[in-house]
């Protein structure tokens, strides 16, 4: 795509090592996505082919995350397959309709949904367990707005998910984890199916960037760095804060 033409060769090896870091950060505390994204938007990346880049990459982490999940036979599968086309079609759906919004309200309403995405993966395990499950009707449609929002935007969706998850379907907090994750994969499979109809995704972006993830995201599941979680989220904090006053004095100066 002619918008990536001019990204200087010092960016891409900048978004290769972020999608790293990105990758490790997301296997051990959630949230690379959030880190993604900014430094794709300063990077001077339009902001529909920084969510188009951001899906392709996720897709590879994420993948890692329902493999290990399911070896360990942690994955609710009659919740995945009644909220599967659900979630796979509001996501579709939702990245449509972000297609049709301006680049600039885009980034607006992604650097907004950050900190509020942040604040929830920094409650953690602790805030996700104390939500009791309410005996409500397991409803395939249950998580389909979740799959939305990640197809529009997109920061938090697996948090938000596993919330949910443990609300509205009455799971534990292990197995409401693991079964985010294939359904999840399918969200970011929907709303990057979208783009790539579209034509928004920069291969020569995304490939490398989606190798960096892998990698990362091995990494980081095989990280046994004492206090790993703990340290990634504090940095985790200091980085967001950087690129989005980075991102925010951008878009206020042009």
């Amino acid at each position: 795509m002619e918008q990536v033409q001019s990204l200087a060769t010092h960016w891409l090896l900048i978004l290769v090592v972020v999608a790293f870091f990105a990758g490790y950060v997301d296997a051990i505390a959630g949230g690379g996505g959030m880190i993604l994204i900014p430094a794709l938007l300063f990077a001077g990346i339009p902001a529909v082919a920084a969510m188009a880049a951001n899906k392709i990459v996720a897709m590879s982490g994420t993948a890692i995350a329902v493999v290990k999940f399911a070896l360990a036979r942690q994955v609710n599968w009659k919740v995945v397959a009644w909220s599967a086309l659900p979630c796979l079609l509001a996501s579709y759906l939702g990245g449509r309709v972000a297609l049709h919004m301006s680049d600039e309200l885009l980034a607006w309403a992604i650097l907004i949904c950050i900190p509020i995405a942040l604040y929830f993966v920094l409650r953690g395990k602790q805030a996700i367990k104390a939500e009791e499950g309410a005996s409500a009707k397991k409803s395939p449609l249950a998580l389909a707005p979740i799959g939305f929002y990640d197809g529009l935007l997109g920061p938090g969706t697996g948090t938000y998910m596993t919330i949910a998850m443990r609300r509205v379907l009455s799971l534990d907090y292990l197995q409401a984890t693991a079964t985010t994750k294939p359904l999840n994969l399918l969200t970011n499979v929907g709303a990057a199916i979208a783009f790539l109809f579209a034509g928004k995704v920069i291969w020569s972006l995304a490939l490398p960037m989606l190798l960096a993830n892998m990698a990362g995201a091995w990494l980081g599941s095989h990280s046994a760095i004492r206090n790993g979680e703990k340290f990634i989220r504090y940095m985790l904090i200091v980085v967001l804060t950087v690129m989005l006053v980075a991102n925010l004095f951008k878009l206020l100066m042009e």
